[in-house]
């Protein structure tokens, strides 16, 4: 008899899907957990939260194991997964279970990134797929405005913050969130003194990565069928068996993009995909002000030639103090420079097939990406 593949652990495999099953429970728990701490997080608040929103394979990964690093910062875990809605009682149990030492792995991308139950990780689609209907729906926008209301998001995403932040000792909340480019004016309105950081990469690359991403997600799910399951269950639609076009609020250009991936042309379908995020992003802040204040542009290939001019930039926006920002430039600087070659994956199409989809909102990005931050003031 064949050995039976298994790339997706027991947790995952077996509780996560027996949780998701019961839609109301996570929620339930954590209504009864934010009521049963008020008074340790009823003092505390989450006023500059920062949110990485790249699309996927932008560096973001990177950017979120840097700023993870800063005692400022908490962010969701490896280790938080399935107990994502519990953030207090789970990790006040976890932290005391005789757990052995966990040595670093590489992690499922297969991009030399090493990771151990205590890395960060992006778990905060699984709430916004919750609360707000549709979600990954090609047949929907998925734009949400400074026009968007919420009130039963926004008080459990206000409290699950001020959790996380009293049970890590932390100052600010940190997430990376691929498909926030698509929220950037609800959130904004949400937290004003919020920051964002907008990861991108040379189109070409960026289409080759999540291309390779692609073909390794969906060879992965046709050993194991938990691996798209897995990806669907947090979130993750990008790529693999479960990828899903995203909405940015122009039908036809979803639908060309739908058209593309079904004809099997994904360089096509993910230089669409690539514009119409990163442009729909563009055409967003052009028209606000202060949000565009709130964002910062940060080039992966200028940050790989010059790390510690684009984490000075980085400290800047978010408003690090003298020792952080010090911290993240030496840090981020040498994390860069000892990074193996696979781990930045410079893209191996020969030709850029991706510009006449990308090339006007590359201009763009790159004009964008070469502002000076705004400091503290």
């Amino acid at each position: 008899m064949s050995h039976r593949v298994r790339h997706v652990p027991f947790a995952q495999r077996r509780l996560a899907p027996l949780l998701a099953r019961f839609r109301g429970l996570g929620p339930r728990l954590a209504r009864w957990e934010s009521a049963a701490v008020m008074d340790r997080i009823g003092d505390l608040e989450s006023q500059t939260p920062v949110w990485i929103c790249g699309m996927a394979r932008s560096g973001s990964t990177i950017l979120l194991h840097m700023l993870d690093a800063l005692p400022s910062f908490t962010t969701h875990r490896y280790s938080d997964y399935p107990w994502v809605w519990t953030p207090y009682w789970w990790n006040h149990l976890y932290a005391r279970l005789p757990l052995a030492p966990a040595r670093k792995q590489e992690r499922a991308h297969r991009d030399a990134i090493e990771v151990t139950p205590q890395s960060p990780e992006a778990f905060e689609e699984m709430f916004w797929m919750h609360f707000f209907s549709g979600r990954h729906d090609p047949a929907i926008s998925q734009v949400l405005d400074g026009e968007t209301h919420n009130e039963e998001f926004q008080r459990f995403f206000d409290q699950h913050q001020r959790k996380l932040l009293a049970i890590r000792g932390a100052r600010r909340y940190l997430a990376k969130a691929n498909y926030q480019l698509a929220r950037l004016g609800y959130l904004h309105r949400l937290y004003p003194k919020a920051r964002f950081v907008i990861p991108v990469r040379n189109p070409r690359a960026q289409v080759d990565s999540l291309i390779r991403q692609d073909d390794l997600f969906c060879r992965l799910n046709s050993e194991d069928a938990a691996v798209g399951a897995h990806m669907a269950r947090i979130g993750h639609f990008e790529f693999g068996a479960q990828k899903r076009v995203f909405n940015m609020g122009d039908d036809r250009e979803t639908q060309a993009i739908a058209a593309a991936f079904s004809r099997g042309d994904r360089i096509e379908a993910y230089a669409r995909q690539w514009a119409a995020q990163y442009g729909y992003a563009l055409q967003r802040l052009a028209h606000d002000p202060a949000l565009a204040d709130a964002c910062l542009w940060l080039e992966h290939e200028r940050l790989c030639r010059s790390p510690r001019t684009e984490l000075a930039r980085l400290a800047a926006h978010l408003h690090l103090d003298a020792s952080d920002a010090q911290r993240l430039q030496e840090q981020g600087a040498d994390q860069i420079h000892q990074a193996p070659t696979s781990a930045f994956e410079s893209g191996t199409l020969t030709n850029d097939e991706t510009a006449p989809w990308t090339s006007a909102v590359w201009t763009s990005v790159q004009e964008w990406a070469s502002r000076p931050a705004k400091g503290a003031g």
